[in-house]
């Protein structure tokens, strides 16, 4: 009659191209810790869950941390009152920074990303470095979202809760399927960090610089998505996705990997762990 469409099938999406990467099958071992904020408890600026993190990092020595923010919480109740002592919002991100360097084995590798969440950050999507005048030759101040290369490794990086914005918007999906796995699953689909158009009222998107910054340019070994949903490690389309929860809430976790050397999803070993 002309007046209905009728699909006879779907296709889904399009394949990663080949990674033009060289993977060096003799690499040693790569170990990494990772988590994400708020690094303090509700009722207190003192960071304990921080300080408690940067005693395992010293007593694993790992290559590589990663830390997500927010390190200074704009909805943390004493932030929200102004009480934050003697310091300036901008002298308490600092004096976090500094205490996470002065921390650390010179040998580890810190990788810092804010949120939309910091009070000393720009509350856009993609978002811009952290500005600090601290410098250390193992510190790495990225923007949000960031994809890195570490040895034979890539790591995509991004604070902004995903997951949570798309477990909302999702109209359909199979019965019986694997929720987080399937919302990993839309960012690799998309080949982007933020598949959600319009996006959540807690995401301020900057369009032009989203095409720009947002898309990832190959599939990603490692995919971080730090997330108010449940914490899990998954293998998604081949890539590892994890998501550490929060370090700050409830118990508090973080994860722990190694990496093997040869194809990471098939040689790496992922836990999220207890603080």
């Amino acid at each position: 009659t002309g007046r209905n469409f009728v699909a006879t099938k779907i296709l889904g999406p399009v394949p990663f191209k080949p990674d033009a990467r060289v993977v060096d099958e003799n690499a040693g071992s790569l170990t990494v810790m990772g988590a994400c904020g708020p690094f303090s408890s509700q009722d207190s600026l003192a960071y304990e869950p921080l300080s408690d993190l940067l005693e395992k990092a010293r007593e694993i020595q790992p290559d590589v941390l990663v830390l997500l923010g927010p390190f200074v919480d704009l909805k943390h109740p004493l932030v929200e009152k102004g009480d934050t002592g003697d310091m300036t919002l901008e002298q308490l991100f600092h004096s976090q920074i500094s205490h996470i360097v002065r921390s650390v084995p010179a040998s580890t590798r810190v990788l810092i990303v804010p949120s939309q969440r910091d009070a000393t950050c720009d509350t856009v999507y993609p978002q811009p470095a952290p500005s600090t005048t601290l410098t250390a030759p193992n510190l790495t101040l990225l923007p949000d979202p960031a994809m890195v290369q570490i040895g034979n490794l890539s790591l995509a990086l991004t604070s902004t809760d995903a997951l949570f914005h798309l477990s909302s918007e999702e109209i359909s999906h199979p019965p019986g399927s694997d929720r987080m796995g399937r919302l990993a699953g839309h960012l690799l689909d998309q080949r982007n960090f933020y598949p959600l158009s319009p996006s959540s009222d807690d995401c301020n998107v900057d369009y032009p610089n989203f095409i720009k910054h947002c898309f990832f340019d190959h599939q990603p070994d490692v995919l971080v998505l730090p997330s108010d949903l449940r914490y899990f490690v998954k293998n998604v389309r081949d890539t590892v996705v994890v998501n550490p929860g929060k370090l700050g809430k409830g118990a508090g976790t973080y994860f722990r990997m190694r990496v093997n050397g040869g194809k990471v999803v098939d040689n790496s070993c992922v836990n999220v762990v207890k603080i």
